[in-house]
């Protein structure tokens, strides 16, 4: 009877953390379709960065101090969302063949979150420089 106890005690301690890590998305899940399709050797070698929004489950509304982590064999990239939940994620080669888990830490009294890819907008030329028009001959 007692190491059917201690049994009992070692799987629900267990199960915290694997279900932990099975609600977690992973990396590729997170990036838009384009860039989770993305073969590694095609990411730049000083990579790009995929702006996201961390929200409320249902409300939808911007959390802003959440802590966006993930954990690498070679060390780990944290990053804080800012007033209007908004964070800018990088795309490495390294982080797309590793593929590592989002772990997302809320601020006190957030329950859930879902991370929404924000489109950016082309970056307009600086006031005063006119962008080069096509010509037609």
């Amino acid at each position: 009877m007692r190491s059917m106890r201690s049994l009992l005690c070692v799987a629900l301690v267990s199960f915290g953390p694997l279900s932990a890590c099975a609600l977690r998305p992973y990396y590729r899940q997170v990036l838009p379709p384009d860039m989770s399709a993305m073969k590694p050797a095609a990411a730049g070698a000083q990579g790009e960065a995929v702006l996201l929004r961390v929200v409320e489950s249902g409300t939808e509304r911007p959390i802003p101090g959440s802590r966006v982590i993930l954990t690498t064999n070679r060390g780990r990239v944290s990053l804080v969302s800012d007033q209007e939940g908004l964070v800018r994620m990088p795309v490495t080669p390294e982080l797309l063949a590793e593929n590592p888990l989002v772990e997302v830490v809320l601020p006190p009294g957030v329950q859930g979150y879902a991370l929404q890819p924000v489109k950016q907008e082309p970056e307009a030329a600086p006031a005063g420089e006119s962008v080069p028009q096509p010509t037609q001959d």
